[in-house]
């Protein structure tokens, strides 16, 4: 069993899609994983900033603005006809609105860790691949608005 407050790495990973929107249990039944996660999802959040002129003084000051969360960047090792890969092209295709949750488990049992769920749309998705390379699709997640939900679960 893991323990609560410990540091862990970022190399267990798991992606999920919900298609409504107005779900916010991180535990629902209606997640589909997306298999082959092929890198590390980063998440955050970010503030614009504001360069204010300050003509009494050398410096300028800075302001911050509102938060907002930056595009998610999904690398999947692409297996056509899989039912969820096929999803994520189809909601990039028609610009519908999806909900993403990235787990960050604390270890290979995958039952404890952080999982946060967004609500956005896929804005672009590329295929890349070669010779000496495993065919992969990259997706642009796009989050409309705040987090939905974030929280630490330990499951027994």
């Amino acid at each position: 069993m893991t323990t609560k407050f410990d540091i862990f790495s970022g190399g267990l990973v798991g992606l999920f899609l919900h298609e409504e929107v107005t779900n916010t249990d991180l535990d629902s039944e209606s997640y589909l994983e997306i298999p082959e996660c092929a890198a590390f999802p980063e998440t955050g959040v970010e503030r614009s900033t504001i360069d204010v002129p300050n003509f009494g003084g050398p410096y300028n000051r800075k302001l911050v603005g509102r938060m907002s969360v930056p595009d998610i960047e999904l690398s999947i090792n692409y297996m056509p006809g899989n039912e969820v890969h096929e999803k994520l092209i189809k909601a990039t295709e028609d610009g519908k609105r999806v909900q993403l949750k990235i787990a960050y488990y604390i270890d290979a049992t995958k039952k404890s860790g952080v999982h946060i769920a967004y609500n956005g749309f896929l804005s672009k998705t590329t295929m890349t691949g070669g010779e000496d390379a495993v065919v992969g699709r990259t997706f642009t997640f796009v989050v409309d608005g705040a987090p939905v939900k974030q929280a630490v679960f330990q499951k027994l």
